[in-house]
């Protein structure tokens, strides 16, 4: 029997090793085509992700800009008003709107969706380990570290608007023009008492070099940061797609 067999494998081991061979290349040729096909589909979810956080990033950047110009007005305002009650100035009925923006309740609106899209897919679907440090360090550092300062000034302007303009101003929160900004008006009770009102002045200090800190320190390294990740995931975008 045995001899039977070793004859017959001596007789046809051409066929049955072609017969294994094209098993082996059918086994490696599947292997290799589902590998294509989920590298494929794991690299288009990567560049969606990718383009995703980029078009989220750059309203981020818009609302930066946008939120940044406004302090700017509020710096000003400040600045102007200060000069005005420590020398003595005069009051006129333009004043209203500069007091109106001594104090911002503003807000840095912004979204995180398709990073948290990322992090549920697993991160590593970045394949760009650098690319992929990075955007940790701006969702989960550096838009925390802002977030815990914008806190910090939301209440120093909540404080204010309670406890200092009460007594002192008509009324807050006047903002009557549709024009997406904070243009509104605010006007004393009595401007020439608050040349001597230490309080106020106080308050009114203070809250200029927190507006001058919040401008050059929190909203200029948010926005040298994600100017820099929208660079580099245009850069990985285009890597990707070549």
């Amino acid at each position: 029997m045995i001899k039977r067999i070793l004859s017959t494998f001596k007789e046809k081991w051409p066929e049955y090793f072609f017969e294994i061979l094209v098993l082996i290349i059918g086994i490696y040729g599947a292997f290799e085509l589902s590998n294509y096909g989920e590298t494929r589909t794991r690299k288009k979810t990567e560049l969606e992700i990718l383009k995703s956080c980029k078009t989220e990033l750059m309203a981020d950047l818009a609302e930066i800009e946008w939120n940044t110009e406004e302090l700017r007005k509020s710096q000003k305002a400040l600045s102007l008003i200060l000069d005005l009650l420590e020398n003595d100035g005069a009051y006129h009925d333009s004043l209203s709107s500069h007091f109106n923006y001594t104090l911002l309740p503003m807000h840095f609106v912004h979204s995180t969706s398709s990073f948290e899209t990322a992090k549920a897919r697993g991160l590593d679907i970045i394949s760009n380990k650098e690319l992929r440090t990075k955007l940790i360090s701006l969702y989960d550092s550096q838009y925390d570290f802002f977030l815990q300062g914008q806190e910090e000034e939301l209440a120093e302007v909540q404080y204010g608007m309670r406890h200092i303009l009460p007594g002192r101003f008509e009324e807050a929160y006047n903002y009557p023009n549709s024009d997406n900004t904070f243009s509104g008006s605010m006007i004393p009770l009595d401007f020439e008492s608050l040349k001597t009102d230490q309080t106020y002045l106080f308050f009114l200090k203070t809250q200029r070099n927190r507006t001058r800190s919040y401008i050059d320190y929190f909203y200029k390294n948010l926005r040298n940061s994600v100017s820099s990740m929208i660079h580099d995931l245009e850069e990985e975008i285009k890597r990707l797609e070549s």
